[in-house]
């Protein structure tokens, strides 16, 4: 697991804790990593539209987690979401012992409010209305993630128990989907996938066919083609896919459809999905 904080909280006596304390070595590069666990204020995040996009495009990418932390504005966090964060005026009950959640329970300034997503097992509930400390939101099965804590993990009541936060991080990023790639193979060779082939692979998910006849036939039942594919062999791109592993008799498979999703292809795909 690799974890990153965003320069502003980095900049920040809460940041410089949590780097400490988790052995996060700063990161040079500007802007989100390639995937990895990135901590950021909800603040933060609240203050920006364009951050929030942004934040929003790369959590649909396999391996890649966004949590925030306090502090946070009241209102809204994500308005693709239900979340709204709200102070709180009592302090939510924990089950679990030795947990980073129980060491830091007085600490919680903020409710969040909202049932889009799922709760984070193990982080804790209000007993009065079930509220979670932790929700998180995934786009799609092997997305990244989305989450947001109410727990303040950059309390210095942590200080001696960096491997309690570890393990609810660790937790937290289970849920985040893996991207699959398949073998690499050399340029040269016969079974490398051409440009086109990401074009089949498109019309194989939208369409749900796994053979070059099913795909002709389901283009040819639109009076207006959507997609002109007359200049592809089409056989022999059903072979290359076959051949990486992307597709079966049945249609994609899971490094096919994890494959597709990282792809820059993949909303087009959900929406020829959605029009079949």
């Amino acid at each position: 697991m690799k974890l990153y904080l965003t320069p502003e909280l980095l900049a920040h006596r809460r940041g410089r804790f949590l780097s400490s304390l988790l052995a996060i070595e700063p990161s040079s590069a500007a802007g989100l990593p390639e995937s990895g666990v990135v901590l950021m204020t909800g603040e933060q995040l609240q203050e920006s539209s364009e951050l929030q996009a942004a934040c929003s495009a790369w959590t649909r990418q396999p391996g890649c987690t966004l949590l925030l932390l306090p502090p946070y504005k009241e209102g809204p966090i994500l308005s693709a979401l239900d979340w709204a964060v709200e102070f709180s005026s009592d302090h939510p009950v924990v089950f679990e012992a030795a947990s980073a959640e129980r060491i830091v329970a007085q600490e919680v300034m903020y409710q969040l409010q909202g049932v889009d997503g799922s709760a984070a097992a193990g982080c804790g509930v209000h007993v009065e209305g079930q509220r979670s400390y932790t929700r998180y939101w995934k786009a799609h099965s092997n997305s990244g993630l989305f989450a947001a804590t109410m727990l303040p993990l950059w309390s210095i009541s942590l200080l001696n128990h960096a491997h309690l936060v570890t393990e609810l991080l660790e937790d937290l990023n289970r849920h985040t989907g893996k991207a699959s790639v398949p073998v690499a193979k050399d340029d040269q060779s016969e079974n490398a996938l051409h440009p086109q082939d990401l074009t089949v692979m498109v019309c194989c998910y939208g369409f749900e066919v796994a053979t070059a006849a099913s795909l002709m036939d389901r283009l040819h039942g639109y009076a207006v083609p959507l997609l002109n594919l007359a200049h592809f062999d089409l056989p022999e791109s059903i072979n290359r896919l076959r051949q990486g592993g992307l597709l079966n008799q049945q249609g994609l498979t899971q490094a096919g459809l994890a494959f597709l999703q990282a792809s820059k292809y993949w909303a087009f795909a959900e929406n020829l999905k959605g029009e079949a």
